[in-house]
């Protein structure tokens, strides 16, 4: 069910951007991040989307801040200001996050992922259960190693057999989008692209301008460093994943919307069927970015139960 207009207040006044910390892996690679929320309230991890950046956090600063809850966002790995990590896998991801948080002094903590955040949720509810206490997952991808595109969005399915040309070459193209991204959503580019768009995330953002400008500063700090980072990071999802699935303790629950172009609800649902203790709600109305706005409320909630 959608929530009604007046819940989405916490779509008002977000943070600005924010200049981000550094913290330095073990492996020596300096990873940046940034919190919203309570500083002092219960820490959640934050997955952020592809190709994206740790500011898509911003948009769940209220809803944290009413929920007594910290939420930690990372750039994942030649995304935004984290440097490349070549050869990186998603079985690295949770040994990392663990390193991570310790130094944060954070012994135990939920955790939350938006679309291509999802896989790394997943990662870490199957390496680290004793330190996840909840995981949610809104609008979230999917292994696609089997070969089972047919329910990604055609941009998606265009990219994959070009995945193998010079990562310099997807710099132009990832810069300009950033650019048209950045327009009002009500006049051109960026109204072309809305029309492309299911009802639900198009009047999502034609209604709350600020949540489409947070997306669209994401999405430009997301590919600042270029081609190679954003098409590393859309690597992992190609790969063939190696998580101990079995070792899932902690209940995982997956919101999607079943007018989602860009990973489709039947795809999700054969991916969550295979995940131990994993619940999907999908919510016929929504598309990928209603559904992440929407639900997000019901996510938090989630987290603090």
């Amino acid at each position: 069910m959608r929530d009604d207009g007046g819940s989405l207040d916490f779509l008002n006044h977000l943070p600005p951007a924010q200049e981000p910390r550094f913290w330095q892996s073990p492996a020596g690679a300096r990873l940046a991040w940034n919190e919203f929320g309570d500083p002092a309230g219960r820490p959640v991890l934050y997955g952020h989307g592809w190709p994206s950046s740790r500011m898509q956090a911003a948009l769940l600063h209220h809803l944290a801040r009413e929920r007594g809850l910290r939420v930690i966002s990372p750039d994942r790995p030649g995304m935004g200001r984290s440097e490349r990590v070549p050869g990186r896998s998603l079985e690295s991801w949770p040994e990392t996050m663990a390193a991570f948080m310790d130094s944060l002094g954070v012994e135990t903590f939920a955790q939350l992922g938006v679309s291509g955040g999802g896989p790394y949720v997943l990662a870490c509810a199957a390496m680290l259960p004793g330190r996840v206490t909840a995981s949610a997952v809104l609008c979230g991808a999917v292994a696609l190693a089997d070969g089972q595109r047919r329910g990604l969005h055609p941009a998606y399915r265009l990219l994959i057999p070009l995945r193998h040309l010079p990562r310099a070459w997807f710099t132009p193209p990832l810069k300009r989008a950033a650019r048209m991204a950045a327009g009002a959503p009500d006049e051109p580019p960026v109204s072309w692209i809305l029309k492309t768009l299911p009802q639900a995330d198009r009047e999502l953002l034609l209604a709350h301008p600020g949540a489409q400008h947070v997306l669209a500063m994401s999405f430009a700090e997301g590919v600042r460093q270029g081609g190679r980072g954003v098409m590393e990071d859309a690597d992992i999802y190609l790969q063939r994943w190696n998580l101990p699935l079995q070792n899932i303790t902690r209940p995982i629950r997956y919101w999607h919307g079943g007018m989602d172009r860009n990973i489709s609800a039947e795809m999700v649902r054969k991916f969550v069927a295979g995940i131990p203790h994993a619940r999907l709600d999908v919510d016929p109305a929504e598309g990928h970015f209603s559904l992440a706005i929407h639900r997000a409320r019901d996510a938090m909630a989630y987290l603090t139960t």
